[in-house]
């Protein structure tokens, strides 16, 4: 690695040490800007080593802005754009598995899947079933089923820590959205004083992930 990449990436890992930090340890205004603009800063890095890195991995992250965008750095957040994002933030990382390896098993597990949840979710919520709670759950299909994909390729071990950090956020998150909008959870209970803390879990889970996929974008 050349001198000055080398400067680039220590600058980038320290810039998102400290964002890493507001984003655990502040509110309000602070902390939406912060995070937003942690995730841009993981695009940015990616996209300025575009000639020599993984396009799929950096438009990824191009959409990954957007859905943050939609849930972060506006208000009132859109919830629905940004899960629509994110759905294909994991579409467009199943391309790049399956242009790695194919894999027709892998590729029927996630035409089940897909099925498969959409019939839990309409069966467990019922009327309550709305556009967010289908594209939400196909998304968490496609993610699943990204990671076991990776898991087939070796050059992808990295990615598939990324993928797992990726999915344990957005289990907090959508056990939190589901606790608040669908389900009623006791909230004495231990999982309601779990996921409302008050420490920004979802987070922890997060900006690592999306910094090792930045790092991933990297060919060398």
């Amino acid at each position: 690695m050349k001198k000055g990449d080398s400067l680039f990436l220590v600058a980038f890992l320290g810039i998102e040490a400290l964002l890493y930090c507001l984003v655990l340890t502040t509110g309000g205004t602070l902390l939406r800007w912060s995070s937003f603009g942690s995730i841009l800063l993981c695009f940015l890095f990616s996209f300025l080593h575009c000639k020599q890195g993984n396009r799929w991995i950096i438009s990824a992250l191009a959409l990954t802005v957007m859905a943050d965008f939609f849930l972060v750095a506006i208000f009132p957040v859109q919830r629905l754009w940004g899960m629509v994002c994110f759905f294909c933030v994991q579409t467009v990382y199943a391309v790049m598995l399956t242009r790695e390896r194919f894999s027709r098993t892998i590729l029927t597990m996630r035409i089940v899947a897909i099925c498969m949840a959409l019939l839990c979710v309409v069966l467990v919520l019922g009327d309550k079933t709305d556009p967010l709670a289908i594209v939400s759950i196909i998304y968490y299909a496609t993610l699943i089923l990204n990671i076991l994909h990776a898991f087939l390729i070796p050059s992808m071990r990295v990615f598939v820590v990324a993928l797992i950090l990726f999915l344990l956020c957005d289990t907090v998150v959508g056990l939190q959205v589901v606790s608040d909008s669908y389900l009623s959870v006791a909230k004495d209970g231990l999982l309601h004083q779990l996921l409302f803390s008050g420490f920004n879990l979802a987070w922890f889970f997060y900006l690592p992930s999306q910094v090792l996929i930045s790092l991933c974008s990297r060919k060398k």
